[in-house]
Formats: structure tokens, sequence, C-alpha cells
């Protein structure tokens, strides 16, 4: 059975900056980078941006609010050069929850406002797990053979 987890993510996309420029704008080195020709997913689709991303440093088993906290912790110092970065590349919060039960979603003012002065749409997704319940086993019937079927 899958655990409960809960992520948050900062990505920032772009057709012209590269992870490297902004790494170079931000001094934070990316959790992960890609660029514009690579290679996702199954099938192989071909990325048309360049990609950056940071993700919150907390537990998969906290809540949300303390993901977003952690997130929040992280980029504050460089929110400012966050913010000019967004005038020319598509700016991200992205929070990915797997939960047994629909949770509560809910922002303060203050996270609103950090989206804002970052320059960033917020992405919320959702799965819920669910349980099977387990097989009952076959029962047997009169006259049903044991191991493999006979060839004569």
């Amino acid at each position: 059975m899958q655990r409960e987890t809960t992520n948050v993510r900062l990505r920032i996309t772009s057709p012209t900056l590269t992870a490297a420029d902004i790494e170079a704008k931000l001094g934070i080195k990316p959790d992960e980078a890609w660029k514009i020709g690579d290679r996702t997913g199954t099938f192989g689709a071909v990325l048309k941006d360049h990609g950056y991303q940071l993700d919150a440093v907390a537990l998969y088993t906290l809540k949300l609010a303390d993901h977003m906290r952690a997130m929040i912790k992280r980029i504050a110092p460089v929110a400012q050069k966050i913010g000019e970065i967004s005038a020319s590349a598509k700016v991200e919060i992205i929070c990915t929850m797997f939960c047994k039960y629909p949770p509560p979603i809910n922002f303060t003012r203050d996270d609103l406002r950090w989206f804002a002065a970052i320059g960033a749409q917020l992405e919320v997704e959702v799965s819920l797990l669910v349980e099977r319940a387990p097989q009952p086993s076959a029962e047997k019937k009169p006259g049903d053979k044991e191991g493999p079927a006979s060839v004569f």
C-alpha cells in the first residue's frame, strides 16, 4: 500500500533562461533541472522549455502548511530575484498530495502574498489512495483437481 505523502515544489520554466542562468541569478543549486530537447516520461515526450526546480525540505508525512513554510523559508532570501525572473519565465508553486481522505486545503494571507511577490501561480494536485479489499480465494468445488492439468 502506498503511504500518504505531501510535497511542495518551486518550478521555473522558460524557453530562454536555462537552469544554469536561473541558478546564477538566485545562487541556489536546483534539486532538479532540465533543458529544451530533453526527453521525459514513459513515452519520451520532448521538453519545450528549460526547467529549474526546488523541493521543500520537509518530511513527506507532514501537512501541506508545514511544507509551505519550509519552501518559503528556503526561498525567502531570493524572493525578490524570483519575482524579477517571473517577468520572463513561468514560476509555479506545485503542491502534490497523496492521501486516503480529501484534506482541507487552505492558504494564509501571508502565503498568498508570497505567491504574488514571486510572481507565482499555484497548482494543487490531490490524489486519493484507495485500499483494495483482499480477494477471497476461489473455493474448490467437488471434482476439482489439484496441480497442473493432465495432458492425457
